[in-house]
């Protein structure tokens, strides 16, 4: 899926919904969420999809922190406004290993949050007003690797020339790094 296909479907949701928050875009969106103790160790899985027939449920890790288990909702919800599960056979089985480096459908998913949740006008300020990047993540209340992936799309669309000093892999949401968010808001 191109940029310009996940950037109009993020702004889109975001202008009809008029939320930041995961859980009233999924009750806007008619998706179920379960949250399941699923460990708290590095290998634990932090959600994942489902869909059977007409009926879409994301799984999210309730071991984790809110404010992890917000972003890996969004990463979920981008999933299912991305129609992956048209895209794959086995769905329910592939998402198990959700966080799969090679998959593009990561990338895509990935691409869905940084567009949803970071305005570009705010974060161009944020990232001009004097701010390193680290500062940047924190004060736009999103984890680093979040911000990384709104700068490549900044790039891409000509709107920012800084490189990012960190390289966030598809793989991302396996690892995110949510310390420093200790508030639940979402935006």
């Amino acid at each position: 899926m191109t940029n310009e296909e996940i950037t109009r479907i993020a702004r889109r949701l975001r202008r009809m919904h008029q939320t930041t928050s995961p859980e009233a875009l999924c009750r806007y969106l008619d998706i179920l969420i379960d949250y399941f103790p699923m460990g708290k160790g590095p290998d634990a899985m932090k959600g994942f999809i489902t869909r059977s027939s007409r009926c879409c449920v994301i799984t999210i890790n309730s071991d984790l922190p809110k404010r992890a288990q917000a972003i890996v909702l969004f990463h979920e919800i981008g999933h299912y406004v991305l129609n992956h599960h048209q895209k794959k056979q086995v769905f329910a089985f592939q998402d198990f290993s959700v966080f799969d480096a090679e998959s593009m459908f990561e990338d895509e998913a990935n691409r869905f949050i940084a567009e949803y949740l970071l305005d570009d006008d705010k974060t161009l300020q944020v990232l001009r007003d004097g701010n390193d990047f680290f500062q940047a993540a924190a004060l736009l209340e999103v984890p680093k690797e979040i911000l990384d992936y709104k700068m490549r799309m900044l790039r891409y669309y000509k709107l920012l020339t800084a490189e990012c000093p960190i390289y966030t892999k598809r793989n991302c949401m396996g690892a995110i790094d949510c310390s420093g968010l200790e508030n639940d808001s979402y935006m």
